[in-house]
């Protein structure tokens, strides 16, 4: 059997490229080795060199870091069209409104270069597709080409996260034009959905959803998964942590909200306590330069097991954004007391009062956070719970029998 994995989540560096979309992708990825040879192909930057040399070493790399053996296939991107003028600007917005193809982190795979690299993938006849996130399906979109089974892993539902977007843009005019994109990506991700055997979405929030609001089928839940931890007891100090990679807008706006308007509230009731903010690219914070005393920017952090023994209470303020977070699940694992938003946990199995802190406004979550920092056995009660449903929802060898078995028995809907 041969699989064919696509995707533009590409793994340029295997030290730091460890986040949610690169978990998630990995767990595909040893689910489908363990039943068939695999293709992998990344839509890459245009600025990457691709000799021969190159690709030799990234496999290797898979080998080394994933212990994964593939034959790898990378394709540039196309540059987006970028406007230098007002009118210009306004007629990129007029074309992606009117035109799936033409939006940003659409076009750039959407040329016949890239939808050519699909082609030559197929000539390979794998038994099925496996297509990491909507933009990835856009070669699969414009082929004419019979295809596999296909299947759609849509980790995070586009527009509802450009809705997100939209409604958090201070200016009407931002919002108004972000809001034009909606239809076309609503548009494609019916149409990416129909075409595929099964789609996976990470929380059955957004499976009730797509089935029942927008009555399309075969959509199932595939949780986000992690292996589980060793659990050690909970910090003695008060240290509040935040984790996440700082390319990702929503983690951005995260931290800077936390820095902003929660932290000076815990920090005046608490003035000994710790805040971590850890994770790639932290130079992208606004306040990464200026911060104050008791605040620790430790950047990426290889020693996950070490981070979190180190901390007390997780805190995950997240704004906008679609799809499950990693980071909570992950929290979870390792049995920390979390504080986050409610779309920051959306869809995530864990209980209001019981296994987190769900509030939404900076006064609320300082108030979360402080509560657990004062209060050991309520954080020993709420960590134990997280754990419990951790183990219970989301073991990464659970899910991944999961994955092989729709692989696996492709003739229906098993959801």
């Amino acid at each position: 059997m041969r699989i064919l994995i696509i995707s533009r989540s590409f793994p340029s560096d295997f030290h730091t490229k460890v986040h949610g979309a690169f978990q998630r992708l990995r767990m595909f990825v040893d689910s489908a080795k363990e039943m068939a040879e695999i293709d992998l192909l990344f839509y890459v930057s245009p600025e990457f060199a691709l000799d021969v040399s190159y690709v030799k070493d990234i496999q290797q790399s898979f080998l080394e870091y994933w212990n994964v053996r593939l034959t790898l296939f990378l394709c540039p991107s196309r540059k987006y069209p970028a406007a230098s003028t007002q009118t210009g600007k306004l007629l990129n917005y007029l074309r992606e409104s009117l035109g799936f193809f033409n939006q940003p982190g659409y076009y750039e795979i959407s040329g016949q270069q890239q939808v050519d690299a699909f082609e030559a993938c197929l000539n390979r006849s794998p038994d099925a597709i496996i297509v990491d996130r909507l933009q990835a399906m856009c070669p699969l979109l414009k082929s004419t080409r019979m295809l596999p089974p296909v299947f759609l892993n849509l980790d995070d539902i586009d527009h509802v996260a450009l809705i997100r977007t939209a409604r958090s843009k201070p200016l009407w005019r931002s919002r108004f034009l972000l809001y034009l994109r909606i239809p076309m990506v609503v548009w494609a991700e019916r149409q990416a959905i129909r075409l595929s055997r099964h789609t996976f979405v990470c929380s059955d929030v957004d499976r009730r959803y797509l089935r029942q609001y927008w009555r399309l089928p075969n959509v199932v839940t595939i949780p986000n998964a992690v292996t589980m931890p060793t659990l050690y007891p909970l910090a003695d100090e008060p240290t509040l942590l935040f984790i996440g990679s700082y390319t990702y807008w929503p983690n951005i706006e995260a931290a800077e909200f936390l820095l902003e308007h929660i932290w000076p509230h815990v920090q005046q009731e608490m003035p000994h306590a710790q805040l971590i903010i850890a994770g790639a690219n932290p130079e992208r914070v606004n306040g990464y330069t200026s911060h104050g005393t008791n605040i620790e920017f430790p950047g990426f952090v290889e020693d996950l097991e070490g981070l979190y023994r180190r901390s007390r209470v997780v805190c995950a303020p997240i704004l906008t954004g679609a799809g499950t977070r990693v980071k909570i699940v992950e929290a979870a694992a390792y049995g920390k007391p979390i504080v986050a938003t409610r779309i920051g946990a959306e869809g995530i199995e864990l209980c209001d009062g019981r296994d987190i802190l769900l509030r939404d406004t900076a006064a609320s979550i300082a108030e979360g956070c402080l509560s657990l920092l004062q209060d050991k056995s309520l954080s020993d009660q709420l960590g134990a719970n997280a754990r419990a449903q951790a183990v219970r929802c989301y073991d990464r060898s659970h899910v991944m029998h999961r994955i092989r078995s729709y692989l696996a028995h492709n003739d229906g809907d098993a959801g």
